[in-house]
């Protein structure tokens, strides 16, 4: 089986920051990979490269058969992309957004409207459609950017915190949704720092600690819970107690 997602050796440096360090790995198509780390980790740096906005000053990587650094627009055609800025036009409604982006990746606007309608459905924002990106909530904002990366159906999705900000409902049908279009054979890619979650979410599990992969197996290989691991591995939680904050009642 060819990789949906082929990295290896990849290195990309910011000055003398290395924020990603000789990082290698494979997804299959129809896998759900989560990267888990810390902020500054590299985990947004590593998703910019795979989706072409950053180039790696060392390694190799085939996206969907295709290396994003070439410039190959056909890349933009095979790939669905949640990032962690969203992207949204604050000037737009979460319908235009939709019907605007169909074209350009060349579906009929009767295509277009069609999947537009489904997935506005799907993610619960049918009585949302005409509502300003600006005036939306944190989680419509999340969930108006996920239609954009589904709407003409990629073969590899990268999604950088897909469940932060959202209502527990929201999450779940997201959970829900990633899963029954990776069994349709679409890889997905995602980082999360949700650690419980990423157990129910994920066929495999990855960690990134200062650029380093310092962990990358199975769900089902894991010795314990995700969480429990991330802590042993990636970073511990503070323990500090702050003795000065107490009850101030005599």
């Amino acid at each position: 089986m060819t990789s949906a997602i082929h990295c290896n050796g990849l290195i990309k440096r910011f000055g003398p920051l290395t924020a990603v360090d000789n990082i290698s790995f494979d997804v299959d198509p129809g896998e759900i990979c989560a990267i888990l780390g810390p902020n500054g980790a590299g985990k947004s740096t590593l998703i910019a490269m795979l989706s072409g906005i950053h180039h790696p000053d060392a390694g190799t990587l085939r996206i969907a058969g295709v290396d994003p650094a070439s410039g190959d627009r056909e890349l933009y055609r095979r790939i669905g992309v949640v990032p962690d800025n969203l992207s949204l036009l604050s000037e737009l409604t979460i319908e235009e957004h939709l019907l605007m982006s169909g074209p350009i990746y060349g579906l009929s606007l009767e295509t277009t409207r069609q999947r537009a309608e489904d997935l506005l459905e799907l993610l619960d924002l049918s009585t949302k459609r005409k509502t300003l990106a600006r005036d939306c909530s944190h989680g419509m904002r999340k969930k108006t950017a996920l239609a954009l990366a589904l709407l003409h159906n990629p073969q590899v999705l990268m999604l950088d915190e897909p469940f932060e900000g959202i209502d527990p409902a929201s999450a779940e049908g997201i959970r829900l949704l990633l899963h029954s279009i990776a069994k349709r054979g679409i890889a997905i890619l995602l980082t999360s720092h949700i650690l419980p979650l990423v157990d129910r979410t994920s066929d495999r599990i990855m960690m990134i600690r200062a650029g380093r992969l310092v962990w990358d197996s199975k769900v089902s290989g894991l010795p314990e819970s995700a969480e429990q691991l991330y802590f042993e591995l990636v970073e511990q939680p503070p323990t500090k107690d702050i003795a000065w904050l107490q009850s101030q009642q005599s």
